[in-house]
């Protein structure tokens, strides 16, 4: 019932005034916080739906969002309401079925076959992304814009474009400052010179895969890929070494899934945590 609602309310709102619809998010949005537990990312509010509204919610965010679901059958929310006021952005999306999956596994664990399961379903969504043809040869956010990413500059602005990956790798080590000891240093620069030698196309990417955006039913079922505010149009190797960035993630049962998802990518998978590793610059 709520999907259809939604589904009827993205239709309808965009006919309203723009400065009476984001009052109206606001509102919500407030009254939200009073009700569930304040988020800095997307608020729960009424109507099974959550609200993302403040000057660093991105438009683009929704735009993406919207061409993956006319695209692929990739379950993303829908996008109810996408407007901007004043520098503010309220991006309005609908609830989606099923629970993170960290919450699912520390409730009912995780068997080897499961972890396969999630793998093959995670490798069929990333395909359909991975398959939508780039604008461009250009690495970059939505419409050529700069490309926003923590592993990139933690804490600083987007960076780029780049006019290509090749640039897009050299830009990432002129910018780390790269500072191994000297008993890895020629293992590092070879292992780092020898993925930057490879060919790869630019691929659409969600850019931060991480286990709390992905939505799983209890019997590991994908119900909801979310927190597409990263996505960009990056190096295909990029969707899995970002998915390992943090320590956490970089091991255990995630990379575990991970890896049967993109095992072709090992080799820049270490070249990008010898960056990570042994850089200087973080910001």
């Amino acid at each position: 019932m709520w999907h259809c609602l939604h589904r009827i309310l993205s239709l309808i709102v965009p006919f309203l005034p723009v400065r009476l619809r984001i009052r109206f998010w606001n509102y919500l949005f407030s009254r939200g916080r009073r009700i569930w537990q304040p988020s800095d990312m997307a608020q729960r509010v009424e109507g099974h739906m959550y609200i993302k509204l403040s000057v660093l919610t991105r438009p683009s965010e929704g735009f993406v969002i919207d061409y993956v679901r006319k695209n692929t059958t990739i379950p993303v929310p829908i996008v109810i309401d996408n407007v901007t006021v004043d520098g503010i952005t309220a991006l309005v999306l609908g609830e989606l079925p099923g629970e993170d999956v960290r919450v699912v596994r520390a409730e009912l664990g995780l068997s080897p076959e499961q972890a396969k399961k999630l793998s093959h379903q995670i490798s069929a969504l990333l395909g359909q992304l991975r398959s939508l043809p780039p604008p461009s040869e250009s690495v970059c956010g939505w419409n050529n814009t700069p490309v926003r990413c923590e592993r990139l500059a933690m804490g600083s602005e987007p960076l780029g474009p780049w006019p290509s990956v090749n640039c897009f790798n050299t830009a990432m080590v002129d910018r780390a400052r790269i500072r191994a000891p000297p008993e890895v240093s020629d293992v590092v620069w070879r292992t780092i010179n020898e993925v930057h030698a490879r060919s790869h196309r630019v691929c659409l990417t969600h850019n931060d895969f991480a286990p709390q955006n992905v939505l799983v039913d209890k019997d590991y079922n994908i119900t909801g890929i979310i927190d597409w505010e990263a996505s960009a149009w990056l190096p295909e190797y990029w969707e899995y070494t970002k998915a390992l960035f943090l320590p956490w993630n970089r091991k255990g049962w995630w990379y575990e899934v991970m890896k049967v998802v993109f095992p072709q990518y090992e080799l820049e998978n270490l070249a990008e945590y010898y960056i990570w590793n042994y850089r200087e610059v973080y910001v």
